[in-house]
């Protein structure tokens, strides 16, 4: 903006110029042609081209004044050109503001997403079964506790679960195990809202969608990847609507930091696409 409001600056410098030059041009001219009136006037055979003196110089105006239309025009032109620019400044502005608005309005809703999905971890909990004491674990150590193996009352009934050895012979087991299935059902379904929500939303472009996915990937812990690669093999309904979320996490290497040793199976690693593990150029 400040270079255009420079080059208008120039733009009528240089026409002022052009005027006093012009302007001076006649002077001179006319103060010629008024030093030879007296000559001219005193002989009467020059009387007859007095009047052609003046001729010269009308015709002279004439031109001068089809110059200064084309200064005009010219001065004009470039007016337009700075108008045009500026407008085109303008644009480009207006632009980027929508562009942060919309941003803005994502991250508010993105983080308060985000904050939830915490809030329900931190609410998790389970009574863990000893022989001789129970035990009450919270929050993400959950996840750690029902991988490495839990004993819980299951119809009046003390049962270890573990999730290496429910999907170990068959990772439909899983489905079998309806007190895992309805411990963490809002917890994953939550999950995959928060990756919908980035993967549909028109508020940021492609290259920010990975790198939001990538924020909430870094919030799950090698425990959290764990339940979730199972979870989504084995759930067909599980009311993630049939199961759509392995897709979001293929797109978005959901699991390029989940721990090889911890599946219950080294063959199961490849019942995900590549994508899942890193990102696909």
């Amino acid at each position: 903006m400040c270079k255009d409001k420079q080059n208008n600056k120039e733009t009528k410098s240089r026409l002022w110029i052009w005027i006093v030059v012009a302007i001076g041009v006649v002077l001179v001219l006319w103060g010629l042609n008024w030093c030879g009136v007296s000559n001219f006037i005193n002989e009467p055979t020059n009387q007859g081209t007095f009047g052609d003196m003046f001729g010269a110089v009308n015709a002279l105006f004439s031109g001068l004044a089809f110059a200064g239309l084309i200064i005009t025009l010219l001065y004009q032109r470039e007016e337009l050109k700075l108008q045009r620019e500026e407008l085109q400044e303008t644009r480009k502005e207006l632009k980027e503001q929508n562009k942060t608005m919309k941003r803005q309005r994502f991250e508010n809703t993105f983080f308060n997403m985000l904050s939830l999905q915490q809030e329900i971890v931190a609410n998790l909990s389970v009574e863990s079964k000893e022989v001789n004491r129970a035990e009450v674990v919270k929050g993400r150590e959950v996840f750690e506790k029902i991988y490495e193996g839990i004993n819980v009352y299951l119809l009046y009934e003390l049962q270890s679960i573990g999730i290496k050895e429910i999907v170990y012979g068959n990772i439909e087991n899983y489905n079998s195990n309806g007190w895992l299935i309805s411990r963490f059902d809002h917890y994953f379904r939550h999950l995959y809202r928060i990756f919908k929500y980035i993967d549909e939303t028109d508020l940021i472009d492609e290259k920010e969608r990975y790198d939001y996915a990538s924020i909430v990937r870094s919030q799950l812990s090698d425990y959290e990847l764990v339940m979730l690669f199972y979870n989504c093999l084995a759930q067909k309904d599980n009311g993630i609507e049939e199961n759509k979320f392995k897709p979001l996490i293929e797109k978005y290497a959901i699991f390029n930091n989940l721990r090889e040793d911890l599946l219950a199976k080294e063959e199961h690693y490849d019942l995900y696409d590549k994508g899942a593990y890193k990102k696909q150029i």
